[in-house]
């Protein structure tokens, strides 16, 4: 099972539900681990396959895989 990282923001005109958008969140799958309501984020985790379901919920307008970034050591003979 093959989970992703993601970040949803929520549609301005939902802020005022905005707990009730990060519930239908948890039901559809999502572990949320950040609620960051002040600027419409949620960010957490959900099961790769499910991850589309997201897109179902009223509320949400956007859904975002993490990047992952990767700091690398000096290039060859530029140190």
């Amino acid at each position: 099972m093959t989970h992703t990282q993601l970040s949803i923001s929520v549609e301005e005109a939902y802020l005022d539900r905005y707990a009730e958008v990060v519930e239908d969140c948890r039901r559809a799958g999502m572990r949320v681990e950040r609620q960051m309501a002040a600027v419409g984020i949620i960010s957490g985790t959900i099961e790769t396959s499910r991850m589309h379901d997201l897109y179902k919920i009223a509320g949400v307008r956007h859904v975002e895989p993490s990047r992952v970034n990767r700091c690398l050591g000096p290039a060859d003979g530029l140190e």
